[in-house]
Formats: C-alpha cells, sequence, structure tokens
C-alpha cells in the first residue's frame, strides 16, 4: 500500500474513533455542561482553563511572535493574557449567576433582545476568526 492510502486510513479510522468517543460521553442534561456536572474541584477547573489558555498554538504563535518581531512582539503576550484576564474577572461570574453557558445567550437575556443576541453572535465569530488568523501568523513564522 502507499503511503497516501495509509494515510487516507489513519484519517477515516481516527475520525471514526473521535466520533464514538463522543457519542459515548454525550451530556445528558444542562447541568452536565457546567464544570462536570459540578463533580471537578476548583483547583482542577483552574488548571483546565489555564491549559486551554496555553494551547499548543498560543504558545508556539506567542514564541514565534516574539522570536521574529522581539520586545515587540511581546505585546502580543501581553494583550492576551490581559484579554483572557478581564474576560474571565469581568464575565465569567456573571455568566454563572445568570445561569448560562455562552457569551450570547447572556446577552440576549440580559437586555431582552434577540438583536443583542445576534450582535454577541457575530462579534463572537469575529473574534473567533481574529484569533485564528493570528495563530495561523505566529504558527507560520515559526515554521
Amino acid at each position: 500500500m502507499t503511503v497516501e492510502v495509509w494515510t487516507t486510513l489513519f484519517v477515516i479510522i481516527s475520525f471514526m474513533l473521535y466520533g464514538y468517543i463522543g457519542w459515548r460521553s454525550r451530556v445528558k442534561d444542562t447541568k452536565g455542561f457546567f464544570v462536570a456536572g459540578q463533580g471537578v474541584p476548583a483547583i482542577a477547573n483552574g488548571a483546565a482553563t489555564a491549559a486551554d489558555w496555553m494551547s499548543a498554538a498560543s504558545f508556539i504563535s506567542m514564541a514565534g511572535l516574539i522570536s521574529f518581531l522581539g520586545y515587540d512582539g511581546s505585546i502580543y503576550l501581553m494583550g492576551w493574557t490581559g484579554g483572557y484576564v478581564l474576560l474571565a474577572l469581568l464575565l465569567a461570574p456573571y455568566l454563572r449567576k445568570f445561569g448560562k453557558y455562552t457569551v450570547p445567550d447572556f446577552v440576549g437575556d440580559r437586555y431582552y433582545s434577540n438583536v443583542a443576541r445576534l450582535v454577541a453572535v457575530v462579534a463572537a465569530i469575529f473574534v473567533s476568526l481574529t484569533y485564528v488568523a493570528g495563530q495561523m501568523r505566529g504558527v507560520g513564522i515559526v515554521f
């Protein structure tokens, strides 16, 4: 068999395995979405949040930006860290207080408006695309 066949086979088997794992571990009620049904200690939850912030892509892209741009690249690291901390401190408590799991749900219910919810959805998509573009730029610099 050729390398292309092996690669295709590996990808298909991987997707099937991930799909099976996702299907087996699906959440049965909304309580399961809130910190694993409240069965995770605060320290472990904080460690998981920190790991989410410092993903491999973030680490590589931030290191690449600082390596390529020098001290000017540290601006991105400070903005990334500061923004994450501000988000956690200023928004997360209100999400929990209102019992919402997404920012658009919180904004829509807080301001009693589906238009506000739509604006929050568009903003979340824009921020996500900006995040991905920054990550790809940093990873591209490293490679």
